[in-house]
């Protein structure tokens, strides 16, 4: 990815792209979870960002519903993306908890992620998602602690 400093992480490469060129609607290829689920960074600023999800059929249980652990791990995708709008280029992030409420049942196709950051510390921040419909019913939203991590430089 051009721009990208040596070692740092790939996703907050994308979000700190996304928000000092002003871009929108990026596909999000840096894992396969957030290639399966066909996420986009819609939209990114310091501290909040707004994703997309096309989630299919695999992904659910019984009449469509989404399966509750791919609800909390979209969540984290916003949550985590937001925080990597904040951190130091060498940090990396690791969700310490996270505590999700489910309001309604998620179907498959298109959901939205929006998340920000409650308080951002030098070792930790806080997090806030909430998911909804693409008509904005508010479907689940959750709660986290990330740890940020310094990563170690080889050599």
């Amino acid at each position: 990815m051009s721009g990208a400093v040596p070692g740092e992480h790939p996703e907050r490469a994308l979000v700190r792209r996304a928000i000092e060129a002003g871009l929108k609607d990026l596909p999000v290829t840096t894992n396969p979870l957030a290639r399966a689920l066909a996420m986009r960074l819609l939209e990114a600023r310091a501290g909040w960002v707004r994703l997309a999800f096309t989630v299919p059929d695999d992904f659910t249980q019984g009449n469509g519903v989404v399966q509750g652990g791919i609800v909390a791990g979209m969540l984290d995708f916003g949550m985590v993306f937001a925080a990597f709008s904040q951190v130091p280029v060498e940090a990396t992030l690791a969700t310490v908890a996270q505590t999700t409420n489910f309001f309604r049942a998620a179907m498959a196709g298109e959901l939205l992620v929006e998340a920000e950051l409650e308080k951002v510390g030098r070792t930790l921040v806080n997090a806030r998602a909430s998911l909804r419909s693409p008509d904005g019913v508010l479907l689940a939203g959750a709660t986290a602690p990330i740890a940020v991590i310094a990563q170690r430089r080889s050599g």
